[in-house]
């Protein structure tokens, strides 16, 4: 038997079609996965760093809390205290800084909420915390009436003394608040002491009425009284005014008794030493 010769080998067009695609296919899916790895190399988060205005990252009593950003901007930055209290401030540098225009309370935990944008345009949002340090000087103030063994008439002003000068007496008196249940006015101002020490005075634009209950906040916890000596407390005074005398303190109690109305709280401090 004979065989016919054999024919040479022929691909057919869709099988030429196909192998032609391959490198093409293998190209293209090469450079997707190098633009793929391009962009996340580049789409890196923002970093959040805190510290204080200086350039320190140890904040101190005293110094203006810094929040930067490296990689992208801040859109908004809140800084709170343990009472839930704003530390207010404001941008730079085109968004990449924000700095506290009040300075920093002494032993005081502070949360920050950042929320950023990165230049990619990306947007999250960092949570972090900082305590600063103690010091070193410290001042504070005593009250009149005191809760021990003081009166309070229908003419007695309110008396804060301080243990040592205060420089910057806009600064204390924007801490201080009186609140009566009557809405009774008046104001404050400085007077000299025989001792030499700083006192400020609350005086009603009229007479105390009687019954009057009345709320002192002195709300002086971090505040700078100069030299670098710092309140580390808030403190507050509640008395009711006399209905026809004076009211006289119960040492036993720890209250104001008043006639007619029975006792009072006297005092409080806030945390610190």
């Amino acid at each position: 038997m004979s065989l016919s010769p054999a024919r040479p080998f022929r691909p057919s067009r869709s099988l030429c079609i196909a192998l032609a695609l391959m490198p093409v296919l293998g190209v293209g899916t090469l450079a997707a996965c190098d633009a793929a790895r391009a962009s996340a190399s580049q789409e890196r988060p923002v970093k959040v760093g805190l510290g204080s205005a200086s350039g320190n990252p140890t904040v101190q009593a005293g110094d203006q809390l810094r929040v930067s950003a490296d990689g992208g901007v801040l859109t908004e930055v809140t800084v709170t205290d343990p009472r839930g209290r704003q530390l207010v401030g404001g941008f730079s540098q085109g968004g990449t800084v924000w700095t506290s225009r009040a300075k920093a309370a002494p032993e005081t935990k502070y949360s920050v909420l950042a929320r950023t944008k990165s230049d990619q345009g990306a947007t999250t949002e960092a949570k972090e915390s900082l305590t600063t340090g103690k010091v070193a000087k410290r001042n504070r103030v005593s009250f009149s009436p005191r809760p021990r063994g003081g009166v309070v008439g229908v003419d007695d002003p309110i008396r804060l003394t301080f243990a040592f000068p205060i420089r910057d007496r806009e600064a204390v008196e924007r801490r201080l608040s009186v609140i009566t249940d009557n809405r009774s006015e008046g104001a404050w101002s400085w007077e000299p002491t025989h001792g030499g020490k700083d006192r400020i005075v609350w005086r009603p634009t009229h007479e105390w009425k009687p019954g009057t209950k009345v709320t002192v906040r002195a709300e002086l916890n971090g505040v700078d009284s100069g030299d670098g000596r710092f309140f580390t407390k808030d403190y507050g005074l509640r008395f009711t005014v006399g209905r026809s005398a004076p009211v006289r303190s119960d040492l036993d109690s720890d209250a104001y008794i008043t006639p007619g109305l029975g006792p009072a709280p006297a005092l409080w401090q806030g945390p610190g030493g």
